[in-house]
């Protein structure tokens, strides 16, 4: 298959059988490969209502066919298995190059199956593919275990994939890292490899890719190039990487601080806006492909972390310990990333865990009582780094912290659920919904994930005027020339945009944005908004059509990402989530930021017009058998498949 290796690798742990199949032609034109083929691989391969933690869980890795190819930033990787943070489909994505070595070593997808009886590692070498003994790499941090087995086997450029100590110790959040410095972060699969006895997943691999018609590639390929480059935010992003974003949020009124109590105030932007990053960062780094190198390299040359060298301050990390902790120093927000990578725990849950915490403490639900002693309050970073060591260990109080803050608001009781800021199990960390209500925040109610900002990214947006007082169902409108140039289908440009009434649709942005990013996280590139937003249907029909031989229309793409979100819903319903569950915590209804608290009648009118855009049961938030039949999905009708 051009494009596709059009092979898959699965290893079962539990009897060390590794075997391998084709893939299916129709599943990759279908599903396009990277999180679409993952969503298939799981509802095909695991009922989804198993504990996350038992040996039951399938995890699977999945390139996109543009990955390992020229096309600019096509290296991603998506990770998919249930989550046991929030029992929903768990998925996670990164870049750099473990995802064009495992194309070059032959594979679109590993699927991961059962557990190992004691700590093991697997090294695939183009076909060769092992099941290694990792006892000597039990209990070591993430960093060590890189280094440790590429000395082991003498492979300075393969790309490992590891658990930390919080892979190991099953933290509910706990991280796959990607190398040294990325991460498939979020929904805690790092917990299930760590629950299959699993360390790491290392590739190296030389062969070659082929491509069905190499000069309209090529030509597709300059397309593509050009619209990244030339798109408004190439060059800030360029600059400032993901913190540019740090001041568009600021500036739009959306960073709220101290686990979401409170607007952020001056203090926040002046001493963590990305004009601070340009005083430590030394250098610009790229991933495999990328001509935007939006990561920055910082060096730290005075105060107490002097001489920490490391890749990533970024918007995340910031927002996480920056606005919900009370940090306001960019030195100890990077003091902070050595953490997490060398633990191996998700920056967001656990900043929302410990924020959870010291808000229970300063409301007096909780005291040194329950967390042995220590006084938990805003901005001490000592006490922020100590406890994501304990989380890490599950040592002590961090024993509790490492469950994430829905467990932790079910333990402690007391009325500590009116508290939590999770949505569906996952926590927002960018725009609070009270205070910016728009198509990113309702995304937090229907992405598959949970409560998070990554999934539903309208590629539009009008950054000028919020949405009215009141006003759930639309946002202001954009100007027509300015919605011209988005690459949308005009089919689904007339159900968004009202140039009459001067309104954008949330609920079919919504829909439209959330298939869009579904397949760009499928074909393997990244969702950084110079790439993200410059491209849709049209330029990718082309790169398609050009890279495997068989013609795709802009609609064939729509359609695709259509099918995956339709798949990743019925996972997530045979997980048990209902109608019900997509809503916001309580806080967000019951307790005001600047005047402002969402209408829990209101957003429930939007997820139900969301529906209706999906065509979709507005009392299940489930797929009809006729749109399910219309995608090629009727198999899957069934609640058992």
């Amino acid at each position: 298959m051009h494009g596709y290796c059009g092979k898959i690798l699965t290893i079962d742990l539990s009897n060390s059988k590794i075997s391998e199949c084709e893939m299916i032609s129709k599943d990759g034109t279908d599903f396009l490969g990277g999180f679409g083929m993952n969503t298939k691989i799981l509802l095909d391969e695991m009922e989804p209502s198993i504990d996350a933690l038992s040996e039951k869980n399938v995890l699977t890795f999945g390139v996109g066919p543009l990955v390992g190819t020229f096309a600019p930033t096509a290296n991603r990787t998506e990770i998919s298995a249930k989550s046991p943070l929030t029992g929903l489909m768990g998925t996670s994505n990164s870049g750099y190059s473990w995802g064009p070595e495992l194309k070059y070593a032959g594979y679109d997808n590993i699927v991961i199956k059962g557990k190992a009886e004691k700590p093991v590692y697997i090294f695939i070498n183009n076909e060769n593919v092992r099941i290694i003994d990792a006892m000597n790499l039990w209990g070591k941090n993430s960093w060590e275990t890189i280094r440790e087995i590429k000395a082991q086997l003498g492979q300075k450029e393969a790309s490992v994939a590891c658990i930390g100590v919080g892979g190991e110790n099953l933290v509910r959040f706990a991280s796959i890292e990607n190398g040294f410095y990325g991460a498939w972060g979020r929904t805690g699969l790092g917990a299930v490899m760590g629950s299959k006895n699993l360390k790491a997943v290392v590739v190296k691999g030389n062969r070659d890719l082929t491509v069905a018609e190499p000069e309209k590639f090529q030509e597709a390929v300059s397309e593509m190039r050009s619209s990244i480059t030339n798109h408004p935010t190439f060059k800030p992003w360029s600059t400032f990487g993901s913190m540019v974003a740090v001041d568009v949020n600021y500036d739009l009124g959306a960073v709220t601080g101290y686990d979401q109590s409170e607007l952020v105030g001056e203090d926040f932007i002046k001493n963590l806006g990305r004009k601070n990053l340009l005083k430590y960062k030394k250098r610009s780094l790229a991933c495999t492909a990328c001509p935007l190198a939006c990561s920055p390299w910082v060096e730290i040359d005075e105060g107490p972390y002097k001489g920490l060298k490391i890749k990533g301050i970024e918007i995340t990390s910031t927002m996480d310990f920056g606005a919900r902790l009370g940090f306001r120093n960019l030195p100890a927000i990077a003091k902070a990333t050595e953490y997490f990578q060398k633990f191996g725990i998700d920056c967001s849950t656990a900043a929302a865990s410990i924020g959870f915490a010291t808000k229970l403490f300063e409301e007096n639900i909780i005291d040194k009582s329950d967390t042995e002693g220590l006084e938990l309050k805003w901005g001490d970073e000592s006490l922020v780094f100590e406890l994501m060591r304990k989380i890490a260990y599950r040592e002590g109080f961090g024993d509790l912290l490492a469950e994430g803050p829905v467990r932790i608001a079910k333990k402690i009781g007391r009325g500590s659920e009116e508290y939590l800021t999770q949505t569906r199990g996952l926590e927002t960390n960018i725009r609070d919904p009270r205070v910016r209500w728009d198509v990113w925040t309702f995304g937090a109610l229907i992405n598959p994930r949970g409560g998070d900002h990554l999934r539903v990214q309208a590629s539009v947006e009008n950054y000028k005027t919020p949405c009215p007082e009141g006003e759930y169902i639309y946002e202001p409108g954009l100007p027509k020339k300015v919605v011209d140039k988005v690459d949308i289908l005009d089919e689904w440009k007339e159900k968004i945009f009202d140039f009459e009434k001067n309104t954008t649709s949330i609920p079919y942005m919504a829909a439209s944005a959330q298939d869009h990013l579904n397949v760009v996280n499928s074909l393997g590139i990244c969702i950084r908004p110079p790439v993200a937003w410059s491209l849709g249907p049209k330029i990718f029909s082309k790169l398609m059509s050009a890279l495997i031989g068989i013609e795709y229309s802009p609609e064939d793409i729509r359609k695709a990402g259509e099918r995956i979100s339709n798949a990743s819903r019925l996972f997530n319903a045979r997980a048990g989530e209902k109608r019900e569950d997509l809503k916001f915590a309580p806080k967000y209804y019951n307790s005001s930021v600047n005047d402002r608290k969402l209408d829990k009648n209101k957003i429930d009118e939007v997820v139900s017009k969301y529906c209706e855009a999906r065509e979709w049961d507005p009392n299940t938030a489930l797929p009809s058998h006729e749109k399910l039949k219309s995608l090629g999905l009727e198999k899957y009708a069934n609640p058992k498949g």
